[in-house]
């Protein structure tokens, strides 16, 4: 990478640590050194596929205890060798899976919390990483949300769980990854994904901003194993920050309404993935209330917006132009706040907390929105 690089994790199909290697390899990363130096852990397969690189590896280890592992981790990471701040990263992802298994373990009572299973998978995978983030010398590091947990149920052999996953679910409560439901009933986000971001403590930026924040100059796209309608990567950009304002152009889909109640039409706000929709109350037709809808969005997302509006209002028309606008990147920063005496790691944009970590908070906390936000206000 070059000065002033930057690099952004686009987990909108998940995240899994095989993923993670698989796009590093598409930026570029030769992994043949650490893969020789894994050799009596596991053996790891990278492949070129149409879209991207998918990985595939094979457990020449057994069940171990945690000290263990560290141990093996350690020893591999002075052979390749990995250095600091990534070799700490790796520790910091592992120490994280440590504890969101034995948590997993004492409140399912699925096991012994002292070992690790599928350790083989955890090693390669948060060495490779470790090691890829070393080789692109990686310094600021950007994670694009909501993170895509998926949706449904899993079986496995400690039994049948909600997704996302038990130890998934307890690193995305303590450490306030930004995570969204769905898009599909499958597992996207795994624990050592999990464990990789929150390792990361990257900052965290609205996937909406991603244009309107950074200047795209190459793609990694790390394939999963699950087909899925869509493709099933987790992309990493390497791209440059911008810092000034910049003229764009988008699309503008305006309708009016007068056959459905409100509260039909703001289905529309979850339905669409849009830079921006807007209801405003009006007179139509025949005297008749109206409402007109317009919606921005991207050229690339304007078929998909405009087959979901006919689809959630039943219009039979819908106005398109063009709009040229001015925007001006929106300055992102995470901050650890205490709220009586706990500690989170919050998403402030524009200065201010964003509302669904808020949400959160209150959550954790038993108090509401308004309260958690008064608190902040105190501390400041």
């Amino acid at each position: 990478m070059k000065n002033g690089e930057v690099l952004v994790i686009d987990p909108y199909m998940g995240a899994a640590g095989d993923m993670f290697v698989g796009a590093l390899a598409g930026l570029g990363v030769d992994f043949s050194k650490p893969i020789e130096a894994l050799s009596d852990v596991g053996t790891v397969e990278i492949h070129k596929v149409n879209y991207g690189y998918r990985v595939s590896t094979q457990s020449h280890l057994s069940e171990l205890d945690t000290e263990e592992v560290l141990d093996i981790m350690s020893k591999i990471m002075e052979k390749v060798p990995i250095v600091d701040p990534y070799r700490e990263f790796a520790l910091r992802a592992l120490r994280i899976l440590i504890e969101a298994e034995k948590w997993a373990h004492r409140t399912f009572r699925i096991g012994e919390g002292g070992h690790l299973h599928e350790i083989s998978d955890i090693v390669i995978d948060l060495i490779l990483v470790a090691y890829g983030l070393q080789i692109l010398e990686a310094k600021k590091i950007y994670c694009l949300y909501p993170i895509m947990v998926g949706e449904g149920i899993i079986r496995f052999s400690h039994g049948v769980f909600e997704v996302p996953a038990p130890a998934t679910r307890w690193i995305i409560d303590n450490y306030m990854l930004p995570t969204k439901r769905g898009p599909y009933d499958v597992e996207l986000l795994t624990p050592t994904g999990a464990a990789i971001i929150a390792a990361l403590q990257p900052i965290f930026v609205d996937r909406r901003d991603l244009e309107k924040n950074f200047i795209i100059e190459s793609i990694g796209v790390g394939l999963g194993h699950r087909k899925l309608p869509e493709l099933n990567a987790l992309k990493i950009y390497v791209a440059t920050e911008r810092k000034e304002p910049f003229l764009e152009e988008i699309i503008e889909l305006e309708t009016t309404i007068d056959d459905i109640a409100p509260e039909y039409l703001s289905y529309i706000y979850r339905f669409l993935d849009a830079y921006e929709i807007t209801i405003t109350p009006a007179i139509g037709k025949k005297n008749r209330l109206a409402m007109i809808l317009r919606v921005l969005c991207s050229e690339e997302k304007e078929k998909e917006c405009v087959e979901k509006i006919f689809r959630a209002t039943g219009t039979l028309g819908i106005r398109r132009k063009v709009v040229r606008r001015y925007v001006r990147p929106r300055r992102y920063e995470v901050r650890h706040i205490i709220v009586d005496g706990h500690e989170f790691r919050v998403i402030f944009k524009e200065g201010k907390p964003e509302y669904s970590q808020i949400l959160r908070i209150a959550k954790k906390m038993h108090l509401t929105p308004l309260e958690v936000l008064r608190k902040l206000q105190l501390n400041n």
